[in-house]
């Protein structure tokens, strides 16, 4: 007698159907990672490029770059660079800076504003921010803040040390943004293609910030219950000294970043200004003289994306030798660079 055949999948063909669909899901996935990964690099290397058009466009008419001056007693900075470039960039035309005010004087919750080109796509923190320095130091413009994962290269050097209300730190190791030196493109011996002028700064969980300064406490806010993340503020170019650090305990990172911290470092190194020692130049002697500045970071992969002085976009890995990343960012180091990207 003939049997009747009988239709369906047996086992086998089932773990090979369930092995196909799960390779197809796994591909998928990938493919779907990458393509998120590279818009968002995309994303980040245009917002630069806008803030490179914005600078070209402040130099034209002001023939120099954005400089940071001070206003008032003691280290107190007048702008950001960045609210400098707000009437250069797009999306900003609503927001009612005067540049002709210190960033005290403007209106309240100005600060507030939240800028897309000063956004990484790879950031994946909130913004604004309500900040908890704003807050223990008293902030005039409020402490809701807007931020800016991008951050001005103040060069090869931490040290603060200042003449006559100008930066005194060693032509060679300074970078295109450092207090009271005015730079025009011709300053900029290095090359406008081998000198960094912005660069990321991102903050978020992932980007804690460690207290350099002798303050007998960690990066750890006992007051606020966590860890401080190293936000920084368009609006707001905040530098905090030894001085009134011993009397509100805040640890921040400010606008500025070096190459004289490693790029990616984890926890990142606060931005403190020692005044009691403004005469001394020395870099990197942290622990000696009390002035540390924060290191460019990114969350994304292996390294960060810089913006160079020609207007260019490119992503420095941060397995980069430490000598070619601080002469990237210096105006006047006297060094021959090729950084291939």
């Amino acid at each position: 007698m003939n049997r009747p055949s009988r239709s369906g999948f047996a086992l086998i063909d089932l773990v090979a159907a369930s092995f196909v669909i799960a390779l197809l899901l796994a591909i998928g996935v990938h493919f779907v990672q990458h393509a998120r990964i590279k818009a968002r690099a995309t994303g980040c290397r245009n917002n630069l490029r806008q803030i490179g058009v914005a600078l070209a466009q402040y130099v034209d008419i002001h023939h120099m770059l954005p400089v940071i001056e001070l206003a008032g007693p003691g280290i107190q900075l007048a702008h950001s660079p960045q609210a400098l470039l707000l009437p250069y960039l797009p999306q900003t035309g609503n927001i009612p800076y005067d540049p002709a005010r210190p960033w005290y004087q403007q209106a309240q919750g100005i600060g507030a504003a939240t800028i897309p080109v000063f956004r990484c796509p790879a950031s994946a923190h909130r913004d604004p921010v309500d900040a908890y320095q704003a807050r223990r130091t008293k902030c005039p413009i409020g402490s809701l803040l807007g931020t800016t994962d991008y951050i001005v290269c103040k060069g090869a050097s931490d040290s603060w040390c200042m003449e006559h209300g100008a930066s005194a730190v060693p032509r060679a190791e300074r970078g295109a943004f450092e207090i009271g030196q005015p730079v025009r493109p011709s300053d900029i011996v290095d090359g406008l293609a081998a000198t960094i002028v912005f660069g990321e700064g991102t903050a978020g969980k992932r980007w804690l910030i460690g207290a350099h300064s002798p303050i007998p406490r960690s990066a750890l806010e006992v007051e606020e219950g966590h860890s401080v993340p190293a936000f920084n503020f368009w609006c707001w170019p905040f530098l905090n000294t030894l001085t009134d650090q011993a009397l509100t305990r805040v640890v921040a990172t400010s606008v500025f970043g070096t190459t004289a911290v490693s790029m990616n470092r984890q926890q990142v190194v606060e931005t403190i200004v020692n005044t009691e020692k403004l005469g001394d130049c020395r870099s990197g002697r942290g622990d000696q003289t009390g002035n540390a500045v924060s290191g460019f970071r990114s969350d994304h992969l292996a390294g960060s994306f810089f913006l160079f002085a020609d207007g260019s976009s490119r992503f420095l890995n941060e397995e980069v030798e430490p000598e070619t990343y601080r002469a990237l960012s210096t105006i006047a180091g006297g060094e021959s660079v090729q950084y291939v990207e």
